[in-house]
């Protein structure tokens, strides 16, 4: 398979290539007024202007042809909702990111080892990723096949950018202050060329939002189109956008409530009369790609190829230590509740540990100094670095290539297809950040260190280099890479007729993928190092949907969707830190959806109301984290994960008059856990656990990580260019991530399941039970000046200052078996922001 579908690219490339290298006619390039990103995609262009023409017709009963819908255009659920939603971590359907795919010139952005797109790769680039074109659920696709969530495809070449000088600055306080923008493009030039260029830049810190934080990033974006002649155009873009922050880490409620702050951050500490952050993230990833645009003069097909290449890493640093107490502040062993209250000195001492927390600094965050000085001690006395700050590593390179064409067949059938092909290889390592005045550092695994005297060999993660001091910026701990190879072709038939529209489209292809080890660990020195089997697996998908024509203003769409894809890498290995050995049984995922809708298109009214279902089987997931039982880390391998996505969803626009229009919007859902998985857990430190797997009862609990119900409802003015826009928003049905160790046989054990005990471990934890409500409201104003204008536009979030809206809150994985007190290691969450302000001001010529 892999072959045909590399020959199949390889000959549509040469083609490409081929014919672009007639003889430029320049007398086809002197029509510098046209938008030629208007001919990206030729065929859905003019079928916009043919439906409009044919609904001119219908409307006066001269014809029996009804239009079709135009899903590329803005959805009236997704338009009104998509920024609302936002402050809640809203995902559509209750979907992971990574069932959307996301394209740039038709190449697809998903990351292979993620399955997701990297959005930060090209953020602060707001002036050329403006306009997307976005197909929402299940519709048909013509820049890529699309997946349950549908997709987005990013026009990023020079010629669609209309020729301006662009400069924006705007102030917040949201992740940073200040963000600076400059865009500069020159249109389609007489000559056949068109350069646009974009660089922005993020900073400050003086008004976040939560203490401790900081952010600088920086973003470029250069685009060179060559128009050869009206059938053959050759683009080369590049950007990227480098960034340096300061991370937010979540707490405990008790934490929260002792402080009375919702944003406490526990991953800071005063240094030298600076705030210093332990956890920062750095990142640099550019793209850079290669495209050629096709349309021959008939008009009946365009075919785009993009090669793309995408590499760079994205560092994370954390604190390390060995031997001496944890040094995060909010560990579960320094906080009040941690102290027995069942005796008059427990209580003292909690007391005096709740006071310490409100009064001294150096209690509640990161104690720099004391590191230092518990280093310093460690070097007098001849010893390691007991502290120190690591950098978790993540180095890829990407490249693949795709070609897609749509081509108008008959006056009834229409064809989008492609073949895409991409490979990657991700290295994953760890380096000595900062030793904090330490002198070394010896790579040991500190849970197996005397645990095995009968082998000495067992605490080295690295027998190669066997008690090696070593200094800032060696490699330590792990040192593996990763190897995926995708390819696949696709293809989506649409028809049109009178009454009815209908696609259908399939896609076949493969992914095989493998790790390889570059350090020989000791607790595993046959299965750690050099290269593991090849894991291949079949991909493949079909879509089916059909449109009934009520009128020209009412339809009725039923879609549906079938899917497998190979399991995500990341969760395919049981301990992918140290060993090439695969989790057992490892399935591909598949998935059934379907949705079914009722749309209206009226001048004065728009909209869509939905019903939708995702049945997602067997699903892999991998959970590391310290297990009290085994004293080491453990890598939680789950397998057979079953999800069942169903719900309404609903978008509505009434205009009133000439100005005003009121929308509103909403989505109910149904998100649940469908099976009953199976784990098998791993030891990091060779500790034998045997082979046995156990059951996890957690079907019918809810999926976490978004509210399943949310409704927004607005009030919009537009008026000689002034825009107003009020949205009340309501949030409910939110859940916290469950804890798959606390749902299995072994944690319940025997417990009555009516009794209080049972229920503190098993169930679900509500966030927010009564709901919660937002408001927000935009202005903005634009001025028409010559060849001048001037725009403001200003936002308020959360107006009302509602502090109580969980994001994101999950129950930590360590669980108390010889107690069975839940409390002891308490939820996690994070909130959304109170009220932030974004204000904007642009100026552009042309």
């Amino acid at each position: 398979m892999k072959k045909e579908i590399l020959l199949i690219f390889i000959c549509l490339t040469i083609y490409n290539i081929a014919v672009s290298q007639v003889t430029p006619d320049i007398k086809d390039t002197t029509d510098t007024g046209r938008n030629v990103a208007t001919e990206v995609d030729a065929i859905v262009i003019n079928s916009i202007q043919e439906a409009q023409d044919e609904r001119e017709s219908d409307e006066s009963g001269s014809s029996n042809y009804v239009p079709g819908l135009l899903h590329s255009s803005r959805d009236v659920y997704a338009g009104n909702s998509s920024y609302a939603f936002s402050i809640a971590y809203f995902k559509n359907r209750g979907l992971d990111n990574k069932y959307e795919e996301i394209s740039m010139n038709g190449f697809l952005m998903n990351n292979l080892v993620t399955g997701r797109a990297n959005y930060s790769q090209w953020g602060g680039l707001n002036h050329v990723v403006l306009y997307p074109e976005t197909i929402f659920g299940l519709n048909a696709v013509n820049f890529t096949f699309g997946d349950i969530g549908g997709a987005t495809n990013y026009i990023m070449r020079a010629s669609s950018y209309r020729q301006q000088i662009r400069a924006t600055y705007s102030l917040s306080n949201r992740s940073y202050n200040n963000r600076l923008m400059f865009t500069g493009s020159t249109g389609l030039l007489k000559n056949g060329w068109a350069f646009a260029a974009s660089v922005s830049a993020r900073f400050g810190n003086a008004l976040t939002y939560v203490d401790g934080t900081s952010y600088d990033g920086y973003s470029y974006f250069v685009s060179a189109e060559k128009q050869f002649n009206k059938e053959h155009a050759l683009t080369l873009t590049a950007f990227a956008a480098p960034t340096v922050r300061g991370m937010q880490g979540n707490s405990v409620s008790e934490v929260y409530d002792m402080l009375d702050d919702h944003y406490y951050n526990p991953n800071w500490g005063w240094y030298q009369g600076k705030k210093r952050n332990a956890r920062m993230r750095s990142t640099h990833e550019p793209v850079i790609m290669l495209s050629h645009y096709y349309t021959p003069k008939s008009n009946k097909f365009l075919i785009t190829t993009t090669i793309t290449s995408t590499f760079g890493k994205n560092s994370t640093t954390s604190l390390n230590w060995f031997d001496v107490p944890d040094p995060r502040p909010d560990y579960y062993r320094y906080l009040p509740s941690y102290q027995d209250t069942t005796t008059e000195q427990g209580r003292a001492m909690a007391a005096y540990t709740r006071d310490q927390w409100l009064n001294n600094a150096d209690v509640r965050q990161i104690d720099w100094d004391n590191m230092y000085k518990v280093n310093q001690l460690a070097t007098q006395q001849g010893k390691q670095a007991q502290y120190m700050v690591e950098n978790r590593v993540i180095d890829h390179i990407l490249i693949g290539g795709s070609s897609n064409i749509v081509a108008t067949l008959t006056d009834h059938i229409k064809l989008a297809a492609g073949v895409d092909i991409r490979g990657m290889k991700q290295r994953n390592y760890k380096t000595i950040n900062d030793l904090l005045g330490g002198t070394y550092w010896l790579d040991v695994d500190k849970y197996s260190e005397g645990d095995f005297p009968e082998d000495a060999n067992i605490i080295y993660n690295n027998l190669d280099e066997k008690d090696k001091q070593l200094s800032e910026g060696d490699i330590f701990g792990y040192n593996y890479n990763y190897y995926i190879y995708k390819q696949r072709l696709w293809a989506m038939f649409t028809f049109t007729y009178n009454k009815v529209d209908f696609h259908a489209g399939a896609e076949v292809g493969g992914t095989e993928y493998w790790r390889e080890g570059k350090m020989r660990n000791g607790r595993f020195a046959n299965e750690s190092k050099g290269k593991s089997d090849v894991k291949t697996f079949l991909d493949a998908a079909a879509k089916l949907g059909v449109t009934y024509k009520i009128t020209g203003r009412n339809y009725l769409t039923l879609n549906g969707a079938i899917t497998q894809s190979a399991p995500g890498i990341l969760n395919a290995f049981l301990a992918p830190r140290i060993r090439n050995t695969y989790v057992s049984n490892l399935k591909p995922e598949k998935a059934l959806s379907g949705e079914l809708s009722y749309i209206m298109k009226y001048p004065k009214v728009q909209l869509r109301i939905t019903g939708y279902y995702a049945y997602i089987k067997d699903i892999t997931k991998l959970i590391s984290f310290y297990h009290d039982d085994y004293a080491s880390m453990v890598n939680y391998s789950m397998s057979g994960i079953d999800q069942r996505h169903a719900g309404v969803e609903a978008g509505a626009e009434f205009k009133i008059g000439s100005m005003f229009a009121i929308v509103v919007a909403g989505n109910y859902g149904d998100y649940r856990y469908a099976s009953r998985p199976k784990v098998v857990i791993n030891a990091e430190n060779g500790y034998d656990i045997p082979d046995v797997e156990q059951t996890v009862y957690w079907k019918n609990y809810h999926v976490s990580g978004t509210p399943q119900a949310a409704v927004t409802l607005g009030l919009k003015f537009n008026h000689n260019y002034w825009y107003v826009n009020i949205n009340a928003n309501y949030f409910n049905k939110i859940y916290c991530d469950l804890n798959p160790e606390r749902r299995t046989s072994n944690a319940r054990g025997t417990l009555d399941v009516n009794s209080e005990l049972y229920h503190l471990i098993a169930d679900q934890t509500v966030l927010s039970p009564k709901g919660e409500f937002t408001l927000d409201a935009s202005v903005s104003k634009s001025w028409r000046i010559k060849r001048y204008t001037i725009g403001f536009n200003a936002s308020v979030t959360n107006i009302l200052n509602n502090k109580n809206l969980t994001t994101t809150a999950w129950e930590q994985y360590r669980f108390d078996y010889n107690e069975m007190n839940v409390n002891k290691f308490q939820n996690k969450y994070y909130y959304a922001l109170g009220t932030t302000f974004y204000l904007g001001l642009s100026f552009s010529f042309n």
